[in-house]
């Protein structure tokens, strides 16, 4: 991921952050704090600051959230103290894609955040799942502090389609491997997020 060029310093603030965009160049993976902080932050500008969920750094497998212990290999947002977590296994697995797929996860879990604060598509099924990864797919596209270049496109299909599954009697199905990457690839060539409803 690279930093948009910009003519001047831009400071964009969140209720949890704040940090500066400055005019060079990133070719090199970020950290992963970077990635979560400037997901957040652009992602909370396009909706205007408003219904913002909390995001935590990454929680070891264990770990206590709002909502439940942690288990491994988990992201998810939290109804019950709106906020969204990810368990640092999943970090790990996300980077073995590059650092745009961990900005696809943490767009999802901002997705899901959007359907409880605004109470559309919440009924936990496979077609909300793929809901939040085509706005996920969106935003990635709409956060003006990223540039999202072909090679991090190829990151987030890639995880899209790994992460897919066939279990689709399975309350926990969030769509095959085809229909998750046809979602984040919709969002991502969407001009406005009513492409995902």
């Amino acid at each position: 991921m690279k930093i948009n060029i910009v003519k001047t310093l831009v400071l964009i603030s969140t209720p949890i952050i704040s940090f500066i965009i400055n005019n060079e160049s990133i070719a090199q993976e970020w950290h992963p704090d970077a990635v979560i902080q400037s997901m957040y932050a652009g992602v909370a500008y396009i909706h205007g600051y408003k219904a913002i969920p909390r995001v935590y750094r990454p929680i070891p497998p264990g770990g206590r959230t709002g909502c439940a212990p942690m288990i491994a290999m988990n992201a998810f947002y939290c109804k019950l103290d709106h906020s969204i977590y990810i368990s640092t296994d999943m970090v790990k697995f996300a980077y073995r894609y590059g650092d745009a797929a961990l900005a696809y996860i943490i767009g999802h879990e901002y997705a899901h955040a959007m359907q409880n604060a605004y109470g559309f598509n919440q009924n936990n099924s496979h077609i909300t799942e793929l809901q939040a990864d085509c706005l996920s797919g969106f935003y990635m596209k709409a956060v003006p502090n990223i540039v999202f270049d072909q090679r991090d496109i190829r990151e987030i299909q890639a995880l899209a389609y790994s992460i897919g599954d066939h279990n689709v009697w399975s309350r926990q199905h969030h769509g095959t491997p085809p229909q998750r990457l046809k979602a984040v690839t919709i969002g991502m060539s969407a001009s406005h997020p009513s492409a995902c409803f």
